[in-house]
């Protein structure tokens, strides 16, 4: 139990250690949106084209589309890493209102 306690809290600092600042979630989060998601956008749907004035008022769309109905990123052309995913869906949650 005692060693459980330990690395509970261990994780814990790990993940306030590498939290950014909600300034620095959203650059990174429009870095995904602009070199993923706008690949496809630009030729595909260009009314749709992800910049930092608009991507808070798309969050709740792009939130369902990527993570509730996973159409996104469509096809096989684009793929998102894990830590992309982990970014993007970092910066969605907490700008989902």
């Amino acid at each position: 139990m005692k060693y459980l306690i330990i690395l509970v809290a261990l994780l814990s600092i790990a993940h306030v250690a590498t939290a950014g600042t909600p300034e620095e979630d959203k650059g990174k989060a429009l870095l995904v949106l602009q070199t993923k998601c706008n690949i496809c956008h630009v030729r595909n749907n260009p009314f749709r084209i992800f910049k930092e004035r608009n991507m808070e008022r798309n969050a709740k769309d792009i939130y369902k589309q990527v993570f509730v109905k996973g159409r996104m990123p469509l096809g096989n052309e684009v793929k998102l890493t894990e830590d992309e995913r982990e970014t993007l869906k970092k910066w969605l949650e907490a700008n989902i209102h």
